[in-house]
């Protein structure tokens, strides 16, 4: 697979936090469907709290899940396998098919739809074969550039910005339960750390909390930012973390664009080709003889993105069965769990 590459815990949480940096340049769904920003904040906090009782498992058996089940019990380990795999082969279609409609809608609308499908995946497979080491020092550069690009996008924002936006209330809402699982759905990179684990040479729960820590920070920090400076607005915008970077400025902060799309095209290419790694190592593990893994995945990925390109049939509705809230609690945390408390059995039955 990789030889067993090693990354520290900070090229692992900015790795995974860049993941979820990216789902928030594409879509950020609690805005999309109109929810106030007290319901976003609740739901984001609630969220992380349950990702982080999620992950213990993972922090506690600090190696691959599926590796390790697999050495156990192969039957259980190759349907644990397949489970993941699927996953991250959806989950890598939904961040194409994403990306692929926000280059044609604000960057290139002639384009064909398959011709960038196939250029990014070339590259995400060449990235992918570099190994998780490449991948982790990637993603601290990347980690930079996207402060910088941050940075002017404040800077380009800060006088549209209006404190009346900004409206909390701590009545209960309805709409908290569902939108803490849309956020749970927008968070399969945690799914990615049961699989990661065993490539972080130390201080694992350090990455593992340091990542929930940061994530939340993103989250409740662009919520607030679109909200103050789009308000209502921002419902009816398709990328509306885009449109606070383009809402104001002027001289070269102006045409800010191209810099967001350089930021955004690498920070697209960095996930995907993390998903298509890690579904590459899951074949490996299954079937250690079989070569070109990750190229296999990627051709499954290229397929089934071609396949609701052509056709015109809605990816969402599948999507948002295969990779809901509830299997990102059940990959990231209940599988993990079972393994580390067989585990455990097993330990302590050999210890007697």
């Amino acid at each position: 697979m990789d030889n067993r590459q090693n990354i520290g815990w900070g090229q692992f949480l900015l790795l995974l936090f860049m993941c979820r940096v990216f789902t928030f340049m594409t879509f950020v769904p609690l805005i999309a469907e109109g929810r106030s920003l007290t319901v976003q904040l609740e739901a984001a906090v609630i969220s992380a709290l349950i990702q982080g009782l999620l992950l213990i498992p993972v922090a506690m058996l600090r190696r691959g899940v599926t590796e390790t089940v697999i050495a156990k019990n192969k039957a259980a380990g190759i349907s644990a396998a397949v489970l993941y795999f699927v996953f991250f082969i959806f989950y890598s279609v939904n961040s194409l098919l994403h990306f692929r409609d926000f280059l044609s809608s604000r960057f290139f609308p002639t384009a064909e739809s398959s011709l960038w499908i196939g250029i990014l995946l070339i590259v995400c497979v060449y990235c992918a074969g570099l190994g998780i080491e490449a991948l982790g020092r990637s993603a601290v550069l990347l980690f930079w550039l996207f402060i910088v690009s941050v940075a002017v996008m404040l800077i380009s924002s800060s006088k549209d910005i209006d404190p009346a936006n900004l409206s909390f209330s701590v009545k209960y809402s309805e709409d908290l339960f569902s939108a803490v699982l849309d956020d749970l759905s927008r968070s399969g990179e945690i799914c990615a750390a049961a699989f990661l684990a065993k490539n972080v040479s130390s201080k694992l729960r350090r990455g593992i909390y340091g990542l929930l820590a940061a994530k939340l920070a993103l989250t409740a920090g662009i919520s607030v930012l679109i909200a103050a400076v789009l308000g209502d607005f921002a419902e009816l915008t398709d990328y509306p973390f885009l449109t606070v970077g383009t809402f104001g400025g002027t001289g070269f902060i102006q045409r800010g664009d191209s810099l967001y799309l350089i930021v955004w095209t690498v920070t697209a290419v960095i996930d995907i080709a993390l998903f298509l790694h890690i579904s590459g190592g899951l074949i490996g593990e299954v079937f250690p003889q079989v070569k070109f893994r990750t190229l296999i995945s990627a051709a499954a990925v290229f397929l089934l993105s071609v396949f609701f390109t052509v056709t015109d049939r809605s990816f969402s509705g599948i999507y948002s069965i295969i990779c809901s809230g509830w299997t990102v609690a059940l990959l990231a945390g209940l599988i993990p769990l079972a393994v580390l408390i067989f585990c455990g059995k097993e330990a302590k039955t050999s210890g007697e």
